[in-house]
């Protein structure tokens, strides 16, 4: 299940449970008519704290939902996890899709700050203190 908001800076994506594939092209097809009625570059924070890992066979359907975001003018992705599994799976969905330079891995339970360290990344461009949160 997820949830798009539209603020200030850009979107605020919440993922909880486990992504089917027609979730993931319904993200999808969301994100692309959102994407294409912003006139700017924009940030993402991607709430994935309750998320399930993804199921091999959805990682395409996933990696094309994060390169229809970069292509719709994405400047910077906070993803807040609670999972190395999952950070793993995000990681290397961003490196097929060219997306590692914009997206930074947060993980909550070794901060309870995460949403201020998430909105200096996405906002600002500072980079997570690598205590509590892997950069790249």
């Amino acid at each position: 299940m997820y949830k798009i908001e539209k603020h200030k800076y850009g979107l605020k994506i919440t993922i909880t449970g486990d992504l089917i594939s027609d979730e993931i092209i319904g993200l999808t097809h969301e994100l692309k008519a959102i994407g294409d009625t912003l006139t700017q570059s924009f940030s993402v924070l991607v709430d994935a704290r309750k998320m399930m890992t993804l199921d091999k066979s959805v990682i395409h359907l996933a990696a094309e939902c994060q390169r229809v975001v970069k292509e719709c003018g994405r400047q910077y992705t906070a993803i807040v996890l609670n999972s190395p599994v999952i950070k793993n799976q995000v990681k290397r969905i961003s490196v097929e899709t060219g997306s590692t330079n914009a997206i930074r891995y947060i993980f909550a339970d070794k901060t309870d700050d995460w949403e201020k360290v998430a909105m200096d990344w996405i906002l600002r461009g500072k980079e997570p203190d690598p205590e509590f949160a892997l950069s790249k």
